[in-house]
């Protein structure tokens, strides 16, 4: 009876194992499928864009620039008043021309960083579900000058993953009034710092909940180190850095 009950509930504990990781794996893969789609909308407003800026380009500025080179080649052979006059005229429109093809430019700038990246959009809108589903008051900074093009879907789901279950944590146990979070990264590595200024714990204990225990997991399975600093009421501090390597394959991360 007692062999019986011990394998029955380690067949419950095998589902249950089972289940959670089927559960983490549909959670990585509506991660996924998310980036791809905002991915590809991304992808459809830059295709968008340019063909908009190359007909500015060709029905704008190239135009008037072949007509200025019409009206100044016909100038040449004059040095009347007249033709001094209109050699002024021709002038302050090649101004104006130049300053369309300022503004051009500026647009394409304006286009590479609002269309950055769209792991930068998801991460934004969970730190404002954060903002509006919560009354601890939430700052952060995302780096915007990390490449995230060049930077595997592992890595960057992980790393969602990651900050999704640090502000889960928060939001359970730390009854915090302020929460931090910065991403940044150079050319070697990757950084998420997570700060609160919660009720704290021990990190030495043995026993860690499976949050905890999920970004250590996650943390380890990118190669990277997480740095876990927290005291009984004065918060939590957490610092992860990920390696950057070559660009990782686009398969979905299994649990």
């Amino acid at each position: 009876m007692v062999v019986l009950l011990f394998v029955v509930r380690a067949q419950r504990a095998r589902t249950r194992e089972l289940l959670y990781k089927q559960a983490q794996q549909k959670a990585n893969e509506d991660i996924y499928n998310l980036m791809m789609s905002q991915q590809a909308i991304i992808d459809e407003s830059r295709s968008k864009e340019k063909k908009r800026l190359a007909q500015d380009l060709h029905d704008g500025v190239l135009g008037r620039m072949f007509g200025l080179r019409l009206n100044l080649d016909s100038l040449n052979s004059s040095t009347d008043e007249e033709a001094v006059q209109k050699r002024f005229e021709l002038l302050n429109e090649l101004k104006t021309i130049e300053q369309d093809i300022r503004e051009i430019s500026h647009d394409l700038n304006r286009e590479k960083q609002v269309l950055i990246n769209n792991f930068v959009s998801i991460v934004h809108n969970l730190l404002e579900e954060q903002k509006n589903a919560f009354d601890a008051e939430v700052n952060y900074t995302i780096d915007n000058t990390v490449n995230w093009d060049k930077i595997g879907n592992a890595i960057k789901i992980n790393l969602y993953r990651i900050l999704q279950e640090g502000l889960q944590n928060i939001n359970k146990y730390a009854n915090a009034k302020n929460i931090s979070v910065e991403i940044k990264g150079d050319e070697e590595n990757v950084y998420l710092k997570i700060k609160d200024d919660g009720v704290g714990f021990d990190v030495n204990r043995k026993s860690k909940g499976i949050g905890m225990q999920n970004m250590i997991s996650r943390t380890h399975d990118c190669k990277g180190i997480i740095d876990i600093t927290s005291k009984k009421d004065e918060g939590t501090k957490i610092v992860i850095t990920i390696p950057i390597e070559t660009k990782q394959p686009t398969t979905i991360p299994q649990e």
